[in-house]
């Protein structure tokens, strides 16, 4: 996860404060307590490992939050991301490197976007030879 974008306010005179919050199956990645403050142009620079299974591998929910500490938090919004659908792609597999992708987040009471995200997927063995094992290191975005 790179950054995000032109994020829907969900805070009335002001911009959110945006988090991301990541689950892939019954693991998730809350990075509540690293919200921006009154930013709708966030840098989060993460990244995230999840252990999946091809075929069967379930879908990738991130979701965009709005941090607030009286009300509860608001889902700014959502977007979903196939990993089998990349990993079966021959064409995705063959790039030496894969390609940032800019993700349009939605929130289920409107058709509209309401922000976007800047994030790239790589999916790895999980077994590696040592002689890869620097060529796979996770590259640091912070």
């Amino acid at each position: 996860m790179i950054s995000a974008y032109d994020l829907a306010s969900r805070d009335i005179g002001g911009a959110s404060d945006p988090y991301v919050k990541i689950s892939l199956g019954d693991e998730t990645f809350d990075e509540r307590d690293n919200y921006v403050l009154d930013e709708p142009n966030p840098f989060f620079g993460k990244h995230y490992d999840f252990p999946v299974v091809f075929p069967g591998c379930p879908p990738c929910r991130v979701d965009i939050m709005d941090y607030d500490d009286l009300f509860g938090d608001d889902l700014i919004g959502t977007s979903w991301i196939d990993l089998e659908d990349r990993y079966f792609l021959p064409e995705w597999r063959a790039l030496a490197e894969k390609p940032v992708e800019y993700r349009q987040i939605y929130h289920p009471s409107s058709a509209v976007s309401q922000g976007v995200f800047k994030c790239w997927v790589e999916i790895n063995p999980a077994k590696v030879e040592p002689e890869m094992e620097e060529k796979l290191k996770p590259f640091d975005i912070s």
